[in-house]
């Protein structure tokens, strides 16, 4: 085992980005498999997308149950992290609401989430319209709603932290972690996987995976695989409320969308609250993008917690920043091997990845060492499904 920037002559697997998907499959490989395996960063683990995640671990996903499977089992992984790994991870517990109004397709989909979790013993609890007021005092405007649902066991990490804790245990279970080297190019010998190039030299192996986050399409054209990827800049704010909003309300804020579902909110370590965008609308180049939320971003946010939440609307930003997503036209994911042979792709987690990490890291797992997996019918996130329709599995009602 080596741990720093040198890497190998050769070996079994090796898994390119340091974000929380690549050091997941990394520590999966290493930990439960024979394969040798080799983790390629650019930059330092949990650089990129990861270390700008907010990093929410809810369950609710509406009638899309394959999300609440992996959601529920990641969860409990990182629940268990420590035990699991040898390695502490940050996590606080925060319910996740959805307020619905009835015929409506943002109302229909937090209902069907409630039945999909009361159907698997998944915590979760129903709120008529005349209870809300009561349950989320610091809610202005909860009149427009019939019910809400409350995933009661959902909670929020930290990504870089997560990443982080998943290099260390690939380490100690054998992998090598090698930060600080570009992967340029995949080598491809009789339509197998031979190596790759770096900026520091080839690496002879029999598997390649590639979870490179918005750089993925890059590296899968090289071996004429088409991902549809558009990277996005969304916008984070921090916000340091008042003494008093702390005093009244000691959990700040359920996790929950904002009015339009453009927004949406949690509660964020020391006291703060952190407000986040979801356009995933606005295309971006992930080597250069605007790090700062535009001056119209934070006067929206301004007027949005204004009527919203009353009590934050003297709130201090306590910090701010932007992150790139990386979206498929459907907003779910590719896990999927559709290149030459030993060639893996575990792509386009559309600004939802985080809370599926260990889970997608033992699936590509699976995947790579046993060629299928009985976790989820990994089929489900198969790159040919936007072969006859563009749209692939269509876009989804609610997508925090």
């Amino acid at each position: 085992m080596s741990v720093g920037p040198t890497l190998p002559d050769s070996t079994g697997v090796v898994v390119i980005g340091g974000g929380i998907m690549g050091t997941a499959a990394a520590y999966f490989l290493a930990a439960e498999s024979d394969r040798d395996v080799t983790l390629v960063e650019r930059d330092n683990v949990g650089a990129g997308s990861t270390g700008d995640s907010s990093a929410i671990l809810r369950h609710h996903y509406g009638d899309e149950e394959i999300y609440t499977d992996m959601a529920h089992w990641s969860h409990e992984f990182y629940r268990s992290f420590e035990a699991e790994t040898g390695q502490a991870i940050a996590h606080a517990d925060s319910p996740l609401v959805r307020f619905g109004e009835d015929d409506t397709e943002a109302g229909e989909y937090a209902a069907a989430g409630y039945d999909a979790l009361a159907q698997r013993d998944i915590p979760v609890t129903w709120y008529d319209g005349d209870e809300l007021p009561e349950q989320y005092p610091m809610y202005d405007g909860l009149e427009a709603f019939d019910f809400a649902v409350s995933d009661d066991t959902a909670a929020y990490s930290d990504g870089t932290d997560a990443a982080n804790g998943f290099s260390r245990a690939a380490a100690e279970a054998g992998a090598t972690v090698v930060t600080g080297v570009a992967v340029e190019s995949i080598a491809v010998e009789d339509d197998e996987v031979a190596g790759v190039d770096t900026d520091d030299g080839r690496v002879a192996c029999d598997d390649v995976v590639v979870a490179a986050g918005p750089w993925t399409p890059e590296l899968a054209d090289d071996v004429g695989v088409d991902v549809p990827i558009t990277p996005t800049r969304e916008q984070v704010v921090i916000l340091d409320p008042p003494a008093e909003y702390v005093e009244e309300f000691p959990e700040l804020t359920p996790t929950t969308s904002m009015p339009g579902g453009e927004w949406y909110l949690r509660p964020d370590f020391g006291d703060n609250v952190l407000v986040a965008t979801h356009y995933l609308t606005e295309e971006t180049d992930p080597d250069d993008y605007d790090d700062a939320p535009d001056e119209s971003t934070l006067l929206e946010l301004t007027d949005v917690v204004t009527d919203t939440m009353p009590g934050l609307a003297d709130a201090r930003v306590q910090g701010q920043y932007c992150g790139v997503y990386s979206t498929t036209p459907d907003h779910d994911f590719v896990i999927d091997d559709p290149g030459p042979d030993g060639c893996y792709f575990a792509c386009g987690f559309s600004g939802h990845g985080f809370k599926h990490g260990p889970a997608v890291g033992r699936i590509v797992r699976d995947v790579v060492v046993d060629g299928d997996t009985d976790l989820v019918d990994v089929d489900y996130f198969a790159l040919d499904r936007f072969e006859d329709d563009p749209g692939g599995h269509g876009m989804p009602a609610d997508n925090v």
